[in-house]
């Protein structure tokens, strides 16, 4: 049996954790966390222990690894790290979550309980849809992508490689989000938002 080791010891990882039981792959047997900060479970009581720092971590020929960490730019820059190494990532997909017909997702991404991807959409590698996030028909979403909680991203819209969706976060249809951009927690973009940007608000604006 494989071992699995979740990248990260945040909350998104403790969340991730929590949830092991119920996603729908189940050959492999968690061993541990790896973090560059070695104190990040400190305080909480959870049974496996963070086993390395990510700078020293080395695969090894059975360890699989799920990535636990939000922010994109540094889940791409860890990701491409650990996979120069020989690392293996896997995908991981809620048994609550609900997945039409003709929807392709990358390695390493982890869908979330209750999140939602209707039908005919692509969702590149170390995408991350957390709890409760709905994906529309005909919709486009980079690597690295992390769309929050509750957040909607409808029909016939486009997200680039490393897009942050806030919670509660709002596409309208056909609208494109370029590389990198930020959507702020509870905004609604109802038009192009330009790479590298933060928006935010009703309608949001950059900032």
């Amino acid at each position: 049996m494989n071992k699995l080791i979740i990248v990260g010891a945040g909350g998104l990882a403790r969340m991730i954790y929590s949830w092991l039981t119920d996603f729908t792959d189940q050959s492999w047997e968690p061993i541990g966390f790896i973090s560059d900060n070695l104190n990040l479970l400190d305080g909480y009581k959870y049974d496996l222990p963070i086993i390395s720092s990510i700078q020293d971590y080395q695969p090894e020929h059975d360890h699989i690894l799920v990535m636990a960490i939000a922010d994109p730019k540094t889940k791409l820059a860890i990701a491409n790290v650990l996979e120069e190494r020989g690392a293996r990532f896997i995908t991981l997909i809620h048994s609550t979550a609900i997945i039409g017909k003709n929807v392709e997702i990358g390695k390493g991404s982890v869908i979330c309980p209750r999140a939602v991807l209707t039908c005919d959409i692509q969702l590149g590698s170390f995408v991350l849809l957390n709890l409760g996030a709905t994906v529309g028909h005909d919709v486009s979403i980079g690597n690295g992508c992390t769309i929050n909680s509750h957040s909607d991203v409808t029909g016939c819209t486009q997200l680039g490689t490393g897009v942050f969706l806030g919670s509660h976060a709002v596409i309208t249809p056909n609208v494109k989000v370029r590389d990198f951009a930020k959507i702020g927690a509870g905004s609604v973009a109802v038009k192009q938002v330009t790479q590298d940007t933060t928006v935010f608000g009703i309608p949001a604006k950059r900032i």
